[in-house]
């Protein structure tokens, strides 16, 4: 028989010893998690520590994602951002912070999600005349009202 296929047919022996010390750290590494709860103050302190490198990195515009509210819930933890800038800020740093809260908090199945809230935009209408801006005031402020009685002023409508 050929060298050639004496060596193909043979079984590689270093793989099965890289298999079998990959197995083992694998199993080391999931042992040493301990999937404790998670509770919000849990959560802060990583964050604050993740943020403090980040920091130190000068990666601010991932400072600002990580400073928004957030909520834990059961293996999830749940920010709240206020616009596309920040979800696609986020979208890049999430597997990085994925990985830095499983590793600070020893659990193996945090997950980090998000949801974009925009904010109401006021819905007023533009005040153009004088007796739309006394109106306003009034109803922003009831001493206004008050002040407008007792002295007996006028509005020049």
């Amino acid at each position: 028989m050929p060298l050639a296929e004496k060596q193909a047919k043979a079984k590689p022996e270093n793989e099965t010893i890289v298999s079998q010390a990959s197995i083992q750290k694998a199993a080391t590494e999931s042992a040493s998690y301990t999937n404790p709860h998670l509770d919000k103050e849990l959560v802060t302190q990583a964050l604050n520590t993740i943020i403090a490198e980040y920091r130190a990195a000068h990666k601010n515009m991932e400072v600002s994602v990580l400073l928004q509210p957030f909520e834990v819930a059961d293996e999830r933890v749940h920010f709240t951002l206020s616009g596309e800038l920040q979800q696609e800020i986020f979208a890049k740093c999430k597997p990085e912070l994925t990985g830095l809260l499983r590793k600070k908090l020893q659990h193996v199945r945090v997950d980090v999600t998000y949801e974009i809230v925009e904010e109401e935009t006021r819905q007023s209408k533009n005040l153009y005349t004088s007796t739309d801006k006394l109106h306003y005031l009034l109803e922003k402020s009831p001493a206004l009202k008050e002040l407008r009685s007792r002295f007996g002023l006028e509005a020049d409508l």
